[in-house]
């Protein structure tokens, strides 16, 4: 729920922070890391005398720390975490959170966390959310809906591609963009082919989408045309699948549309195959 200062619009608003956190944000990230772990290490009877959570972040992010014989030591590896956190450039907390979030076991744990950490991430008006373990640089619900639900098909190869050309595409520091814009396609071509059961030198993206009617599957023609047209920019002389376009020249802009776009795509020809199947 917003604030009442928000509601009567007294607060000036808030920017999306997309190269900055503030401390606000900074704070109810940690409140979340801090309330999980230092509930686990003040319990005598679920401490256990070896690295946990917070050792293995300390560690992961080139920090030294105390072995944690007891509760106390492990709460002095908490408070030198957040310091260090603290002394950082923004971008390391959302290191930080990535690591913590790879350090729960299970998926549905992995989830959880996520969900909790993004609500804090919408709240604070971030620029970035957590998809499959990545901070990613996308604001809009919409389009981080069609990501997720592109993540979790129920073919394997989709998925990957979708997972890899977010994980391209997140890189902070050096972000490949032309092939996460490959991956994308990829993904699109991917369950073309397996609408169509194509394989082969021949299954391409642009001969599967013409193939997709006799299956069954039947789209608007100008949406057809429409990813041909993106097929023919993938894949013409100076195309990305063809290296002509340099990585520095393949702008973030169109890294983002296609990531979009082509999960948006797949969900589309999912529901539509779907149908069929059922």
């Amino acid at each position: 729920m917003s604030h009442f200062s928000e509601r009567n619009q007294l607060a000036p608003t808030k920017p999306i922070q997309v190269a900055d956190i503030d401390v606000p944000l900074f704070n109810r990230i940690w409140n979340i890391f801090y309330n999980r772990e230092h509930a686990t290490s003040r319990s005598s009877l679920s401490f256990k005398s070896q690295p946990g959570k917070t050792e293995q972040i300390l560690d992961a992010l080139g920090y030294g720390y105390t072995y944690p014989d007891n509760y106390f030591d492990r709460n002095k590896n908490i408070e030198k975490l957040k310091n260090r956190l603290i002394d950082s450039d923004w971008y390391v907390t959302y290191d930080f959170v990535e690591i913590y979030v790879s350090l729960f076991p299970t998926k549905s744990e992995r989830q959880l966390i996520e969900e909790e950490l993004n609500v804090v991430l919408t709240a604070e008006k971030a620029g970035y959310r957590i998809v499959n373990g990545l901070i990613v640089p996308i604001t809009n619900k919409h389009e981080l809906g069609a990501l997720k639900r592109a993540t979790k098909t129920k073919y394997e190869s989709v998925n990957q591609h979708i997972a890899k050309a977010v994980s391209l595409y997140s890189k902070r520091k050096n972000p490949d963009y032309e092939n996460s814009i490959k991956e994308s396609i990829s993904a699109v071509e991917a369950m073309c082919c397996i609408i169509t059961g194509m394989t082969g030198a021949q299954a391409t993206l642009g001969a599967a989408i013409k193939k997709l009617k006799d299956n069954g599957v039947h789209i608007h023609g100008a949406m057809e045309r429409a990813f041909l047209a993106l097929y023919g920019y993938a894949s013409d002389e100076n195309g990305i699948r063809h290296g002509g376009i340099d990585f520095k020249n393949a702008p973030a802009e169109d890294a983002k549309y296609m990531l979009i776009s082509c999960s948006a795509f797949v969900n589309y020809l999912m529901e539509k195959w779907s149908k069929i199947q059922n």
